[in-house]
């Protein structure tokens, strides 16, 4: 977890400057927290099943999520109520716009829209609380070893697909 919210804090330096910081904004929120917040009546939270980042870039109406993962040996990480959540059909209030992963040692930065890898948590029948995902068979929709490369690959994906085209 650590090695995570370390890459979530470094990918999150390089966004910042593009994100409206006057919309709601949610880092790494604990899943218990999370849960014990979307329960009350005074919280902005409607779910407790939230991506690492939630956030709104500028000039856009819709909050972007981004899923961090540490990648080992192509497994990643994921507990059962966010599968349930960011599945197909999954009912989900904050479902992921891109999946991003980095090894260990965080040298190496892998990204996915969520429509790329949403087939991988959509194949698993596995029920245990935390269940780790091969995406072996699952390319990226990026690779870098520069994680602010990286992230200008996410921001422009996103405004890419967040203006009307013309």
């Amino acid at each position: 977890m650590k090695q995570e919210n370390r890459f979530v804090g470094q990918l999150f330096h390089f966004l910042a400057p593009f994100i409206n910081m006057e919309k709601d904004l949610l880092i790494c929120a604990d899943g218990a927290a999370a849960a014990r917040h979307s329960s009350t009546k005074e919280s902005c939270l409607v779910d407790s099943d939230l991506p690492d980042l939630w956030l709104t870039f500028c000039g856009n109406s819709k909050p972007t999520g981004i899923e961090a993962k540490i990648d080992e040996r192509n497994l990643i990480s994921i507990r059962q109520a966010q599968l349930k959540a960011w599945r197909s059909g999954g009912k989900g209030s904050y479902q992921p716009t891109f999946w991003v992963a980095t090894n260990k040692e965080l040298t190496e930065f892998f990204c996915w829209h969520h429509s790329t890898l949403r087939p991988r948590p959509d194949s698993t029948r596995n029920t245990v609380d935390n269940v780790s995902l091969s995406i072996r068979d699952y390319p990226p929709d990026q690779h870098s070893v520069n994680i602010a490369e990286f992230a200008l690959f996410i921001l422009t994906q996103h405004w890419r697909e967040a203006r009307p085209a013309g």
